[in-house]
C-alpha cells in the first residue's frame, strides 16, 4: 500500500482537456433546469385544483391548457440543452480519467455516454460508468479499491423512478380525456417533480466533487 501510495504522490497528471467551462456552463444549466421544474410543479397544482373544482369554464381550461404547454415545451428544451452538456461533461470527464494513465477501466469516453442510449444496458451501465470516473479521479493508481459514491448511487435510483413515472403519466394522459385521468396523471407528474428536483440537486453536487477531485490531482502537480 505505501507503493501505490507513493506512486499516486509522485504521479504526473495534466488534464486531457481542462472541464472548468464545461462543468460551469452544466452547473448553469442544472439550476435553470431546477427553477423550470418547480414553475412545472406550481403550474401542475395549479391544474389539481382547476380539476378538483368541479366546474371549469371554457376560459380557464385554455388558459390552464396553454400555461401548461408553454412550460412543457420550455422544459423540454432546457431538458434536452441540459443532457447534451451532461454526457459532453461525461465524456470529457472520463476522458481526463483515460489520460491521467489509468489502467484497466472498463468504459472509453464514448461507452461512457453510448450506453445511455442502449435498452436494457442503460439501466446500469451509465451508474457504472460514473462510478468509474468517481472512482478514478479519487486514486488514478488505485482506484479499483476506492468506494463509490453514495451521491451517484441516490441519483442513479431517483432517476429511474423518474423515467418510470415519466411513462405512465404519458400513457395515462394520452389514453383518455377524462377529468379522473388526467387528474391520476397530474398527480403522477407533481410526484416525479419532486423526485426530480433533489435529483438535480445531487448531481449538482457530485459534479462539483467530481470536477473538484480531478482538479486537486491536477493541482499537487504544478510547480
Amino acid at each position: 500500500m505505501k507503493y501505490i501510495e507513493s506512486n499516486f504522490s509522485n504521479q504526473n497528471y495534466q488534464y486531457v482537456q481542462d472541464p472548468k467551462s464545461r462543468t460551469k456552463l452544466l452547473q448553469i444549466m442544472m439550476w435553470i433546469l431546477i427553477g423550470i421544474n418547480i414553475i412545472s410543479l406550481i403550474s401542475n397544482l395549479l391544474q389539481m385544483d382547476l380539476l378538483a373544482s368541479g366546474y371549469i369554464s371554457e376560459g380557464a381550461a385554455e388558459i390552464n391548457d396553454n400555461r401548461q404547454l408553454f412550460i412543457g415545451i420550455t422544459f423540454s428544451i432546457v431538458y434536452i440543452i441540459t443532457g447534451i452538456m451532461f454526457l459532453r461533461w461525461v465524456h470529457l470527464l472520463n476522458k481526463n480519467c483515460h489520460g491521467f494513465g489509468t489502467q484497466d477501466m472498463k468504459f472509453t469516453p464514448g461507452r461512457a455516454i453510448g450506453y445511455y442510449f442502449v435498452p436494457l444496458l442503460n439501466l446500469y451501465k451509465p451508474y457504472q460508468a460514473m462510478q468509474e470516473i468517481w472512482k478514478v479521479s479519487t486514486n488514478p493508481i488505485n482506484w479499483q479499491n476506492q468506494n463509490g459514491s453514495t451521491l451517484i448511487g441516490w441519483w442513479w435510483t431517483l432517476f429511474l423512478i423518474s423515467n418510470l413515472l415519466i411513462n405512465i403519466s404519458f400513457r395515462m394522459s394520452m389514453s383518455s380525456e377524462s377529468i379522473d385521468n388526467l387528474q391520476v396523471a397530474t398527480t403522477i407528474s407533481i410526484l416525479r417533480e419532486l423526485i426530480d428536483i433533489p435529483a438535480y440537486f445531487i448531481v449538482l453536487a457530485f459534479i462539483r466533487a467530481i470536477y473538484a477531485k480531478q482538479k486537486a490531482l491536477v493541482k499537487r502537480n504544478v510547480f
